[in-house]
């Protein structure tokens, strides 16, 4: 072998140090993908809770929209019956 040509042993050394380098780097990848995963399980419950309180809303809001509806009918009935005996 040539003296510019890498023994190989040098070789295997820089070979199991990028091989290193890639498992250090893909704990690291898992990591994240591990931490975003649980951001992910946050927000969809976040979102979840929203969507059953603004439904729960929606519902009050009918039930007030009723309630109102009926005691606005109830004072016209009243209305009707006092102006028929003024």
């Amino acid at each position: 072998m040539t003296e510019n040509t890498p023994s190989l042993e040098r070789r295997l050394d820089r070979l199991e140090q990028g091989q290193a380098k890639m498992l250090s780097s893909l704990t690291a990848i898992e990591s994240r993908i591990e931490i975003l995963h649980q951001e992910f399980q946050r927000t969809a419950t976040t979102v979840s809770r929203f969507s059953l309180a603004q439904e729960s809303a929606r519902l009050h809001s009918q039930r007030l929209e009723s309630f109102v509806s009926e005691v606005r009918g109830q004072l016209t009935k009243v209305e009707a019956a006092l102006g028929k005996n003024s």
